[in-house]
């Protein structure tokens, strides 16, 4: 399965964008300049959906949190939203959930940002 991001949208405040396929190797390797690109390189609040993401190795973790690091240095935040149970259980395992907040939906993901 190949691993695709897809640009939901650019506002002034964030970006929203999606991870569709899992987060091993290869789909990193397969989004992680995009990824970076439309998220970091924005300088903006990031909005991740990660509903589609059925598996996620420690090399995808990384590539959240310097994304995450980066835009922190800028005070912006990274949300993920609706990771699937077993990403979700990875990241709560792994204490990330304590550098980016987990929202269940999209507008619990805004209420993320504006706190």
């Amino acid at each position: 399965m190949s691993t695709t991001l897809v640009i939901i949208e650019h506002t002034d405040n964030h970006s929203h964008v999606q991870i569709v396929g899992p987060l091993d190797l290869a789909g990193v390797g397969m989004i992680e300049l995009k990824f970076t690109a439309s998220t970091a390189s924005k300088r903006k609040h990031a909005i991740v959906d990660m509903s589609q993401v059925p598996f996620m190795a420690s090399l995808g973790m990384g590539m959240l949190v310097q994304v995450a690091r980066t835009l922190a240095g800028d005070g912006r935040k990274v949300v993920l939203v609706a990771p699937t149970d077993f990403v979700a259980t990875a990241l709560r395992t792994s204490r990330l959930d304590a550098v980016m907040p987990i929202a269940a939906d999209l507008d619990a993901a805004h209420a993320h940002l504006k706190a």
